[in-house]
């Protein structure tokens, strides 16, 4: 009798507890006050006025999924579908800290997609060039200065 209500407490915080992660996947991403809510996301496009790139997204799905791939898979998607809405400066954060928050799913494919979000928010500038890929910029003319 002991052991069939243990059992039963047992079976029921494990319901819980997948009931408890499937609710904080659910509101995964929703601004946690209301008054955000309503004010910054309108009914009528459940996009709307949503920042659809927050460097804090990226970092925890990197920092909470514990498959490799799964984890390499969800970065892949996120950058995929989120980086073309991130300045440089966002950009560049999750460039610098990839290694440290994706650790063995890093991918080639995480580290293209960054350089061509990067190199697109840089206009593709000389200088951006430069510090993206190691670019020696020419000498600048001394005519130009002079004048």
């Amino acid at each position: 009798m002991v052991n069939l209500l243990s059992s039963q407490s047992v079976i029921s915080q494990e319901v819980e507890g997948i009931e408890e992660d499937e609710q904080e996947q659910n509101n995964f991403g929703k601004p946690i006050r209301p008054v955000q809510n309503s004010t910054f996301y309108p009914d009528e496009d459940s996009d709307s006025g949503m920042d659809k790139c927050l460097v804090a997204d990226f970092r925890y799905l990197a920092l909470n999924t514990s498959d490799p791939i799964k984890r390499m898979k969800k970065a892949e998607n996120w950058v995929k579908n989120n980086s073309k809405y991130c300045n440089i400066a966002k950009l560049v954060s999750i460039r610098n800290n990839r290694a440290q928050w994706l650790g063995t799913s890093d991918s080639a494919t995480i580290d293209a997609e960054l350089g061509r979000q990067l190199e697109i928010a840089g206009d593709s500038s000389l200088e951006m060039q430069a510090a993206l890929y190691g670019l020696k910029l020419p000498p600048q003319d001394e005519d130009e200065d002079q004048e």
